[in-house]
């Protein structure tokens, strides 16, 4: 794991370029969702994003990285810009909304 790596991983996130992303992560990723159980492996982390951008745009900005000494461990903070444009089940109807959040990721 390396800074360069993580700052790749969400380059790739902002082109949604999935193959990118699944190629930087190893076989036993963990995707941890805010809402529902953590998912292991990239066919799990290959589903998550495709159902998340089948009714969400995203774009990464802002990006902070930091980490310790020996690079075991990377957080990033940012800044999520998107929209939720088209339904999905379980959720309220989608008309273009537009949102900014600023989430955490620890990367290890």
């Amino acid at each position: 794991m390396s800074l360069e790596t993580v700052g790749k991983y969400y380059e790739a996130f902002n082109r949604k370029d999935l193959n990118a992303i699944l190629t930087l992560c190893t076989d036993d990723v963990v995707n941890v969702p805010n809402q529902g159980d953590n998912q292991t492996g990239k066919d799990k982390l290959k589903a998550f994003l495709e159902a998340a951008w089948a009714h969400f745009d995203e774009k990464v900005s802002d990006l902070v990285l930091m980490t310790n000494a020996d690079q075991s461990r990377i957080a990033s903070e940012y800044l999520v810009h998107g929209s939720y444009y088209k339904t999905k089940p379980g959720l309220f109807p989608a008309t273009n909304q537009k949102y900014v959040i600023s989430p955490a990721t620890i990367f290890t």
